[in-house]
């Protein structure tokens, strides 16, 4: 077989990111080739934009691109190994069914990757959108709080409106004291005695008691209204005070662009994450699709000769562990046969022994 020998450093790093061997593949047929280099040009596409994303995103929870940086090459880092590996562990087996098996897991994951890529970007695509959502809603809060806080500064205004038209009721009414009185002491109304009678001084001295009354309703007038002038003051400073409390916690954070996300168009929201699940996807489906090529045939081969020799090297192992236990079980036996010679030597001596003792004296016996 031709080898190929004219890959360029590009698809030689194409093919490193799709996970396949590149001493394998530059073994097989061009179309081979072609076909890693695609697939890790998408694996790479996937990693670009979950750097891009999480830029995004971090941008939005920290301000130093010191810690950005480092955290988004992280994250693209975690999703094209992620990536690679699902990719690279995938076998065909010719069979449908167990390959839609294997891959289920995998497809399943990519489409958790694609949402999770996509909200960033989504939330950079519509940011106008989402920015008018998010400032609708501030408005909102701001007009409820304005609402509730008028309401309770109507009903003080109410109260001083009331308060003024009951003392404005008693000066009318003086006044219609200060009439009858000065028309009966003239002499145009009433009795019609000129001068100061007893009818005039009757009215007189009404008008002069309800002229006290008022004095003291005056008094009684001026601290209410003084109260509830202070209690509207009170009431437009802790408005004011709410409302910039209120403004200064409005935020375009992660979790509020979020959730103005979803009040967005929900049909462009999900053209984009099928853009994702597209490029996501595609990988695992280029190689669930694809019929068992050189390449994958290549690689079974050597697992088949790799197990094969890992068999063969475990039968050679048993069969030294069988050895050595035989040869153990030999040298038992013999250092066993061994024992029982010198325990029958030193039995055998020991009698001779004993036969030589009686034996002299007996000879002494005789002598004697």
């Amino acid at each position: 077989m031709e080898v190929n020998r004219n890959i360029n450093a590009i698809t030689r790093f194409l093919i490193s990111c799709s996970g396949a061997s590149y001493d394998i593949l530059k073994q097989c047929p061009r179309f081979e080739i072609v076909k890693y280099s695609s697939i890790g040009m998408a694996i790479l596409s996937t990693a670009l934009l979950a750097f891009l994303s999480s830029f995004y995103a971090f941008s939005i929870l920290f301000d130093s691109l010191i810690v950005i940086i480092p955290l988004s090459v992280f994250w693209a880092l975690i999703i094209f190994n992620l990536d690679r590996f699902m990719v690279s562990t995938m076998r065909s087996y010719n069979n449908w069914n167990k390959e839609l098996i294997k891959a289920v897991p995998r497809i399943i994951i990519g489409i958790l990757i694609s949402v999770i890529i996509s909200v960033p970007i989504e939330l950079q695509i519509f940011k106008t959108e989402v920015g008018n959502i998010i400032n609708s809603d501030n408005e909102k809060k701001i007009s409820d709080l304005d609402q509730l806080f008028v309401r309770q500064i109507d009903a003080v205004v109410v109260e001083r409106n009331k308060t003024e038209e009951v003392f404005n009721g008693l000066l009318t009414l003086r006044e219609k004291y200060y009439e009858e009185y000065k028309c009966e002491c003239d002499g145009t109304c009433g009795t019609g005695i000129v001068g100061r009678g007893s009818e005039c001084e009757r009215k007189k001295e009404k008008y002069e008691m309800f002229l006290a009354e008022i004095e003291l309703e005056k008094v009684k007038r001026d601290a209410t209204i003084a109260r509830l002038n202070l209690t509207e003051a009170d009431l437009r400073q802790e408005l004011f005070s709410k409302k910039e409390v209120m403004r200064s916690g409005f935020s375009f954070g992660l979790a509020d662009q979020i959730k103005a996300l979803n009040e967005v168009n929900k049909f462009a929201s999900w053209f984009i994450v099928a853009i994702f699940l597209m490029i996501e996807l595609a990988p695992i489906l280029t190689k669930l699709l694809s019929s068992t090529g050189p390449y994958e045939n290549m690689i079974m081969a050597l697992e088949r000769e790799f197990e094969s020799n890992y068999l063969l090297k475990l039968d050679e192992l048993n069969s030294i562990r069988s050895k050595n236990h035989k040869l153990n079980s030999i040298y038992d036996n013999l250092e066993l046969q061994s024992k029982a010679t010198a325990f029958k030597s030193a039995l055998r001596e020991e009698q001779e022994g004993k036969y030589d003792r009686i034996r002299m004296e007996l000879q002494n016996k005789i002598a004697k």
